[in-house]
Protein backbone atom coordinates (compact mmCIF):
# COMPACT_ATOMS: atom_id res chain seq x y z
CA UNK A 1 0.00 0.00 0.00
CA UNK A 2 1.43 3.38 -0.96
CA UNK A 3 0.90 6.50 1.07
CA UNK A 4 -0.29 9.67 -0.66
CA UNK A 5 2.32 12.33 0.15
CA UNK A 6 -0.29 15.07 -0.11
CA UNK A 7 -2.78 13.49 2.28
CA UNK A 8 -2.87 14.75 5.87
CA UNK A 9 -1.94 12.34 8.65
CA UNK A 10 -4.24 12.58 11.65
CA UNK A 11 -3.23 11.40 15.12
CA UNK A 12 -5.86 10.93 17.84
CA UNK A 13 -3.91 8.72 20.26
CA UNK A 14 -0.98 9.99 22.33
CA UNK A 15 -1.62 13.55 21.19
CA UNK A 16 0.84 15.95 22.83
CA UNK A 17 -0.32 18.78 25.06
CA UNK A 18 -1.43 22.01 23.42
CA UNK A 19 1.61 24.28 22.93
CA UNK A 20 -0.59 27.32 23.60
CA UNK A 21 -2.09 26.31 26.96
CA UNK A 22 -0.49 22.93 27.84
CA UNK A 23 -3.88 21.21 28.27
CA UNK A 24 -4.29 17.81 26.59
CA UNK A 25 -4.59 17.97 22.80
CA UNK A 26 -7.49 16.17 21.14
CA UNK A 27 -6.09 15.64 17.66
CA UNK A 28 -2.88 16.40 15.79
CA UNK A 29 -2.78 16.69 12.01
CA UNK A 30 0.37 16.76 9.86
CA UNK A 31 -0.06 18.07 6.34
CA UNK A 32 2.10 19.15 3.41
CA UNK A 33 2.99 22.80 3.16
CA UNK A 34 5.25 24.88 0.98
CA UNK A 35 6.56 28.40 1.06
CA UNK A 36 9.00 30.57 -0.86
CA UNK A 37 12.47 31.12 0.55
CA UNK A 38 14.41 34.38 0.26
CA UNK A 39 15.56 33.42 -3.21
CA UNK A 40 11.94 32.93 -4.32
CA UNK A 41 12.26 29.14 -4.62
CA UNK A 42 9.61 26.77 -3.30
CA UNK A 43 10.45 24.88 -0.12
CA UNK A 44 8.30 21.84 0.53
CA UNK A 45 7.75 20.63 4.04
CA UNK A 46 5.19 19.65 6.65
CA UNK A 47 3.09 21.67 9.05
CA UNK A 48 0.96 20.52 11.91
CA UNK A 49 -2.20 21.71 13.58
CA UNK A 50 -3.32 20.63 17.03
CA UNK A 51 -6.97 20.70 18.06
CA UNK A 52 -7.44 21.93 21.63
CA UNK A 53 -10.79 22.01 23.43
CA UNK A 54 -9.80 25.18 25.27
CA UNK A 55 -7.87 27.22 22.71
CA UNK A 56 -10.07 26.30 19.75
CA UNK A 57 -13.41 26.70 21.56
CA UNK A 58 -14.15 30.01 19.82
CA UNK A 59 -13.04 28.78 16.37
CA UNK A 60 -16.12 28.20 14.17
CA UNK A 61 -14.14 25.75 12.02
CA UNK A 62 -13.48 23.58 15.09
CA UNK A 63 -16.91 23.83 16.75
CA UNK A 64 -18.54 20.71 15.31
CA UNK A 65 -15.39 18.63 15.70
CA UNK A 66 -15.03 19.72 19.33
CA UNK A 67 -18.70 18.85 19.89
CA UNK A 68 -18.11 15.37 18.48
CA UNK A 69 -15.20 14.82 20.86
CA UNK A 70 -17.25 16.20 23.77
CA UNK A 71 -20.27 13.98 23.07
CA UNK A 72 -18.66 10.77 21.82
CA UNK A 73 -15.32 11.02 23.57
CA UNK A 74 -13.59 8.56 21.24
CA UNK A 75 -13.52 7.68 17.57
CA UNK A 76 -15.57 4.58 16.77
CA UNK A 77 -16.94 2.81 13.73
CA UNK A 78 -20.27 4.51 14.39
CA UNK A 79 -18.89 8.05 14.14
CA UNK A 80 -16.02 7.47 11.68
CA UNK A 81 -17.77 9.00 8.65
CA UNK A 82 -18.84 12.08 10.61
CA UNK A 83 -15.38 12.41 12.18
CA UNK A 84 -13.76 12.26 8.73
CA UNK A 85 -16.08 14.94 7.37
CA UNK A 86 -15.57 17.26 10.34
CA UNK A 87 -11.81 16.70 10.51
CA UNK A 88 -11.43 17.48 6.80
CA UNK A 89 -13.47 20.69 7.20
CA UNK A 90 -11.39 21.81 10.20
CA UNK A 91 -8.11 20.96 8.51
CA UNK A 92 -9.10 22.87 5.35
CA UNK A 93 -9.34 26.02 7.49
CA UNK A 94 -6.36 25.23 9.74
CA UNK A 95 -4.10 24.66 6.72
CA UNK A 96 -4.78 28.20 5.49
CA UNK A 97 -3.66 29.86 8.71
CA UNK A 98 -0.41 31.76 8.55
CA UNK A 99 2.22 32.19 11.20
CA UNK A 100 1.86 35.34 13.27
CA UNK A 101 5.31 36.75 12.56
CA UNK A 102 5.29 39.09 15.56
CA UNK A 103 4.48 36.23 17.95
CA UNK A 104 7.18 34.08 16.34
CA UNK A 105 9.77 36.85 16.63
CA UNK A 106 8.82 37.49 20.27
CA UNK A 107 9.06 33.78 21.06
CA UNK A 108 12.46 33.52 19.36
CA UNK A 109 13.75 36.47 21.37
CA UNK A 110 12.50 34.89 24.62
CA UNK A 111 14.19 31.63 23.61
CA UNK A 112 17.57 33.29 23.01
CA UNK A 113 17.30 35.19 26.32
CA UNK A 114 16.56 31.94 28.15
CA UNK A 115 13.05 33.10 29.07
CA UNK A 116 11.11 30.45 27.19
Amino acid sequence: MTEDATAPVVQIDNVPPCPRCELPGLMLAHFPSSWKNQQGKNVDGLREALLCASCDAADPAAADLLALFAVDGRLSTENLALFTELAEAWLAVAALRKVNQKNLTDEEERFWRGKL
